[in-house]
């Protein structure tokens, strides 16, 4: 009898802990995917922006295509900006290490950025929304002066010599704005360029840096 009397309150407790752990298991299951569906939503809505975005790019449309497209990065732009102001840059962190794979999810936003960097070197509420998500640490320093210096190779008026600003995969900047860039580059992160960093522009028009509209 004894031993029933030990055996007995050892098989409640067991039942108890049993129906605790299966209850909390299932909690943590629910919270998982959770996650696991919200991610899997963020992904697709990136999906759908590099779909759109390289759409235009891909497609055998000949007609106005070169009045499109400015329309098309507009939009682009324009729905990146609200993703990015509701839920950060993409990031693994964000969106999970199976998602942040997929090219679609990986490069919408790099497309993006890139096809669109007139928006912020002219627009400061955008520079500044992403400079923030650079000094979060979710979009590198060295890519970020990509996307402004594309604007400033694009727009170099000298087209066979095009000229950059902050130095980058686009080219080295002009000596004759060495204060100006070393200036611009800390402020995104980047350290100063030494002297021979930069490449001599003579007298050539630089137009730069371009002064910012500030809403």
């Amino acid at each position: 009898m004894n031993i029933f009397k030990n055996i007995i309150p050892i098989i409640i407790a067991a039942t108890a802990f049993y129906g605790c752990s299966r209850k909390h298991t299932s909690k943590t299951n629910v919270a998982i995917s959770e996650i696991t569906f919200k991610q899997d939503s963020l992904a697709f809505e990136l999906c759908k922006m590099y779909g759109f975005d390289q759409g235009i790019r891909d497609s055998k449309l000949t007609f106005n295509k070169k009045e499109l497209m400015p329309k098309v990065d507009s939009i682009s732009f324009a729905n990146l900006v609200n993703f990015v102001t509701k839920n950060g840059y993409p990031t693994e962190t964000l969106l999970g290490k199976r998602n942040i794979k997929q090219e679609c999810v990986e490069s919408a936003a790099v497309a993006i950025l890139l096809h669109n960097p007139h928006r912020l070197v002219n627009e400061k509420v955008y520079f500044d929304l992403f400079l923030k998500e650079v000094k979060k640490g979710n979009i590198d320093s060295n890519f970020f002066a990509s996307v402004l210096d594309k604007y400033y190779w694009i727009n170099s008026p000298n087209k066979k010599k095009r000229k950059v600003f902050y130095g980058s995969e686009f080219g080295k900047p002009c000596i004759q704005t060495k204060e100006a860039t070393n200036k611009a580059r800390i402020e995104i992160g980047l350290l100063p360029l030494k002297e021979e960093e930069f490449i001599d522009c003579g007298q050539e028009e630089l137009n730069m840096p371009k002064k910012q509209i500030a809403y």
